[in-house]
């Protein structure tokens, strides 16, 4: 990992709350570990849990139209207070501040942390009357992001709309925890099937509830689903079978998330179907490897490609609630296999899809890219 001393730099998102494990926890973290002076202006939260080696600015919760006017303007103006010289941007609102903070003298980093054009055109509430200008919108921001100082994109195929000798991959794999090295085996865990994450029907939310009323999810089980979802799907859910098997946890810490990982056997991975799914690498994914658990996932052929080369999980049809309670049950039924995927995910995660590779990635290219601008 490069050496960062004597680098100021400050990571900016008026969307993201300042516990957003990407940008704080593993982006700054890493940059403030490897000697860089770091500060981070996000969104307030009411989830605990702080780096003592990042600054933090915490800007107030705004509704969505307001956070991408007033929010973004003001969290450029906190940025500029910090007076750091770099500035790491992570939402698309703020890459419209980009040639005033070239003004300013800035250098500026973007991290693109979804591919924009792709995700604005799976969006189900855009008509098709608005979907097609919010497209054009979203292609002219990247546009105007690739004249970024440097790019950080979170997968590859992120990376291929942006200038390739400025950007670098950095994906979001997580941390390992010393408490996922002593873990058991899934065998030896509670019978709990789990899912961690935003919970909404794009995420599988209605098929994972379904799943748990049908006849092959195995007595004795139950749903464990933990993170942020909106009160009239949870309203919805509620009235569905299958939730009298449900622990709902709502919102958590992240490293309470990840510990309700290590008292499960099974993680499910439902995406629905769009094209910035079949793209994606969720993070969530990884944090089941790390905690040895295999993964029931949508059959996407990226996907694919990882729990094939690991044997670490099984593809269903995310669709099919059946499938996935009979996916369910044969964990159940054959604890060597069961234990056999959870053994192979924790391999995964030891060998290869941790965060430590990640972060001297980015070190390396805050060191080569980024001039020593110390004040």
């Amino acid at each position: 990992m490069s050496t960062l001393q004597g680098i100021r730099v400050t990571h900016v998102s008026s969307a993201h709350p300042w516990t957003d494990n990407r940008i704080h926890f593993r982006e700054s973290a890493s940059l403030a570990d490897a000697g860089a002076d770091v500060s981070l202006v996000a969104v307030e939260s009411s989830i605990g849990g702080v780096t003592p080696s990042v600054r933090t600015l915490a800007l107030p919760k705004l509704p969505r139209l307001k956070r991408a006017s007033i929010g973004a303007l003001r969290a450029v103006i906190a940025a500029l207070r910090t007076r750091a010289p770099i500035l790491h941007l992570h939402d698309p609102e703020l890459v419209f501040a980009l040639p005033l903070l070239r003004a300013f003298g800035k250098t500026v980093i973007y991290d693109a942390h979804e591919d924009l054009p792709e995700q604005v055109g799976a969006k189900a509430y855009l008509s098709p009357f608005l979907r097609r200008p919010a497209q054009w919108l979203a292609h002219g921001i990247v546009g105007l992001a690739r004249h970024a100082d440097l790019v950080v994109a979170a997968t590859e195929t992120i990376a291929k709309r942006f200038p390739a000798d400025r950007t670098v991959i950095v994906h979001n794999y997580p941390p390992l925890r010393a408490e996922e090295a002593d873990a058991p085996v899934a065998s030896n865990r509670p019978r709990h099937v789990v899912y961690i994450g935003g919970i909404a029907s794009s995420r599988g939310a209605s098929v994972m509830v379904k799943a748990a009323s049908e006849p092959d999810f195995p007595a004795g089980w139950s749903l464990e689903l933990a993170g942020t979802a909106g009160d009239a799907l949870i309203a919805a859910l509620r009235t569905r079978a299958g939730w009298k098997r449900v622990n709902f946890h709502g919102q958590v810490p992240p490293d309470d998330a990840r510990d309700i990982l290590l008292s499960a056997r099974v993680g499910l991975l439902l995406f629905q179907d769009s094209k910035p799914h079949r793209d994606a690498l969720p993070t969530k994914m990884f944090e089941y490897f790390a905690a040895g658990v295999p993964v029931i996932a949508s059959d996407f052929p990226l996907w694919r490609t990882i729990i094939d080369r690991w044997q670490c999980g099984t593809l269903v049809d995310q669709t099919d609630e059946a499938a996935v309670a009979r996916a369910i049950r044969r964990y159940a039924e054959n604890p060597q296999l069961l234990d056999e995927h959870s053994r192979n995910a924790r391999t995964a995660a030891e060998q290869e899809l941790n965060w430590s590779t990640e972060a001297t990635a980015l070190t390396d290219a805050y060191a080569r890219f980024v001039p020593r601008l110390a004040e």
